[in-house]
C-alpha cells in the first residue's frame, strides 16, 4: 500500500466529490472499492490533479480532465462535456452532474463552498452545501454517436 494512503482518503472525502460523481454517473452502482481505483488510475494518468507533498493545495482532487476521467470509467472513448448555466434542461441521453454553492459568513469573513452531487446521488449525506446554498451550474456529459 502506497505511504500517505489515510491522507489521500482524507483530502478525498474532502474534495473528491467531482471525481466520485462522474464514477458514480459512468457506472451506476460502482462499489466504492473500484471507485477508488478508478480515482487513482485517474490521478496517474493525469486526469484528476492530486499534490501528494501538499495537502493543503486547494486543486487537490481537480478533474482537470472531466472527458479522458469519463471514458476511463465508462470503457468507452467519446465523452466531451460542458458547463451549463443552473436553467439548462438536459436533452436526452446527456448526463448531468449539479453543482452547487453556498457563501457561508465565518467571524465576518465569506468562505465559498462548491459542491457537486447527482440529481439522485449525493456522495455526502445532508451536505450543508446543498442544504444551504444553491444550484450553480451543471456539468453535461454527452456520448459522441
Amino acid at each position: 500500500m502506497r505511504q500517505g494512503i489515510q491522507t489521500l482518503f482524507a483530502e478525498l472525502g474532502e474534495a473528491g466529490c467531482l471525481a466520485l460523481c462522474i464514477c458514480e454517473l459512468g457506472k451506476p452502482g460502482i462499489s466504492e472499492g473500484e471507485a477508488v481505483g478508478l480515482i487513482l488510475e485517474g490521478i496517474a494518468r493525469g486526469f484528476i490533479l492530486y499534490d501528494e507533498n501538499d495537502r493543503q493545495n486547494p486543486n487537490n482532487f481537480f478533474v482537470q480532465d472531466r472527458d479522458g476521467f469519463m471514458a476511463l470509467v465508462t470503457g468507452q472513448k467519446g465523452w466531451s462535456s460542458t458547463k451549463e448555466s443552473s436553467g439548462y434542461t438536459p436533452k436526452p441521453g446527456e448526463r448531468i452532474i449539479e453543482c452547487w454553492k453556498w457563501d457561508e459568513t465565518l467571524a465576518g469573513n465569506v468562505v465559498s463552498h462548491q459542491h457537486f452531487r447527482l440529481p439522485a446521488w449525493d456522495p455526502i449525506k445532508e451536505a450543508r452545501t446543498v442544504r444551504y446554498g444553491q444550484l450553480e451550474s451543471y456539468r453535461v456529459f454527452r456520448k459522441a454517436a
